[in-house]
């Protein structure tokens, strides 16, 4: 079965982000397997904009990218 990721990106205060995540994780348990545990750019530690090099490119330096990019090659979609 296929693995979707969903990420909340906004860290604004009364965001309604979260009841959309939920709202699309009960449609994708119905052909995929989404993932259990969430992501939130408002309580990560993951960092924005600290790699030397573009993103694109996949050279990482930075351990919390390397495991950010990990965890979503993890995924189909």
């Amino acid at each position: 079965m296929m693995r979707i990721g969903i990420i909340l990106g906004s860290t604004r205060p009364g965001r309604i982000g979260e009841a959309v995540a939920k709202w699309v994780y009960k449609i994708a348990r119905k052909v995929a397997t989404p993932n259990s545990s969430s992501w939130t750019s408002k309580t990560s530690t993951c960092r924005l904009l600290d790699e030397p090099r573009p993103p694109s490119l996949g050279h990482y330096t930075k351990q919390h990218t390397k495991a950010w990019a990990a965890k979503i090659d993890s995924f189909d979609a």
